[in-house]
């Protein structure tokens, strides 16, 4: 139990360490290509050097986050390595410790690693994130056209012809924008008419209002009622419903809340609900890249070649991305559950790394 004890320690300092080493080593790959990146997206407009590098810093958290896996299987494939190379593995065979418990507990370590990282980081990342995007699209091309979800209803920006229009919508019903607020600008932002009507056909983009009273001027002391009213707009039912809030933006515990207000305003929650398996799934997930990378050192006979390894977590890596992107568009067009396309890359790489560990506890 001592030595075991010793062995849990050791694991714990050596995985910390690898992990938090290839952590960094992929973040600072990470910033020098999207410095590169932001860099391009800023040369046209007139912002010096120091920008780029924020939104740099802003964003790499995220991309980092999606890469965890991958970092994990890396890691755990050096960890494993060092380890069958080391003196402490004849110690521990003396003591009797299987091959599937030295597998097991780094395993478990991934688990709760991967635990803080959604609980606890992906918070931090996703805070990141939305003032990443809240900056980017000061300077975005296309911010004449824009549409949000808020817990206060839909929004919309829109622009006719050099005026523009700010549209609020209470909730969205079939092809229907309830309760709908409309008040259009002149070209120099000056207010010239608000509308009010109970609900917007936007089938079209040819807007067709139902009880509908329009208020003139700055005031709005004069009105006229119409039980119908034509509205253009570039906006229309598939376009509307394409709006959706950008998820990386969102923490895990604010996802339900989100679900909910997706619910209310009569949008889909499909990507929702994804995104809330998903993380979910990734503690088990990064759980899973451990027995993996154990099973693929124990079993593979290149010990003495890191390189061969290397090769290997890369090929490993793209095979995973790739299941994972096609169970996802599995997923997107319904010819699998939400639920199925989520967790099936999981169990997948669970089945084989449970082959390659049976095998491993036979030696």
């Amino acid at each position: 139990m001592f030595r075991f004890n010793i062995f849990k320690k050791y694991f714990f300092i050596e995985y910390s360490k690898i992990v938090l080493n290839v952590t960094l080593a992929f973040l600072a790959l990470g910033i020098v290509l999207n410095l590169f990146e932001e860099v391009n997206f800023f040369k046209d407009h007139a912002v010096g050097f120091l920008l780029p590098l924020s939104l740099t810093f802003l964003k790499v958290p995220s991309i980092i986050y999606k890469l965890f896996p991958f970092i994990f299987l890396i890691s755990s494939i050096i960890l494993f390595l060092n380890f069958v190379q080391s003196e402490e593995v004849i110690a521990i065979k003396i003591a009797g410790i299987s091959n599937f418990r030295i597998i097991f507990f780094p395993a478990i370590i991934s688990l709760i690693f991967g635990i803080i990282i959604v609980t606890g980081i992906n918070t931090v990342t996703s805070k990141l994130t939305h003032k990443y995007l809240d900056i980017k699209n000061e300077y975005t091309q296309d911010n004449d056209y824009l549409a949000a979800l808020t817990e206060n209803g839909i929004w919309i920006k829109d622009k006719i012809e050099g005026n523009t229009n700010i549209i609020r919508a209470k909730k969205l019903s079939q092809n229907d924008l309830i309760d709908v607020s409309i008040y259009k600008f002149d070209e120099n932002n000056k207010p010239q008419v608000r509308i009010e009507a109970r609900k917007a056909d936007v089938s079209s983009n040819e807007w067709q209002l139902s009880d509908a009273r329009i208020y003139y001027g700055v005031t709005n002391n004069l009105s006229t009622y119409l039980a119908s009213h034509s509205f253009v707009s570039n906006f229309e039912i598939n376009s509307i419903k394409n709006i959706f809030s950008n998820l990386d933006a969102i923490s895990f515990w604010e996802l339900n809340k989100l679900k909910e207000n997706y619910k209310y305003l009569g949008y889909s929650t499909k990507e929702i609900e994804s995104e809330f398996q998903r993380a979910l799934s990734f503690p088990l997930f990064l759980m899973s890249m451990t027995f993996l990378a154990g099973a693929v050192v124990m079993n593979v006979k290149y010990r003495g070649n890191y390189l061969a390894y290397v090769v290997i977590a890369i090929i490993l890596s793209v095979i995973i991305f790739y299941l994972n992107d096609f169970s996802r568009a599995l997923g997107e067009t319904e010819q699998i559950s939400l639920t199925m396309s989520v967790w099936t890359p999981l169990i997948i790489v669970l089945i084989i790394s449970s082959i390659g560990m049976i095998h491993v506890n036979e030696k």
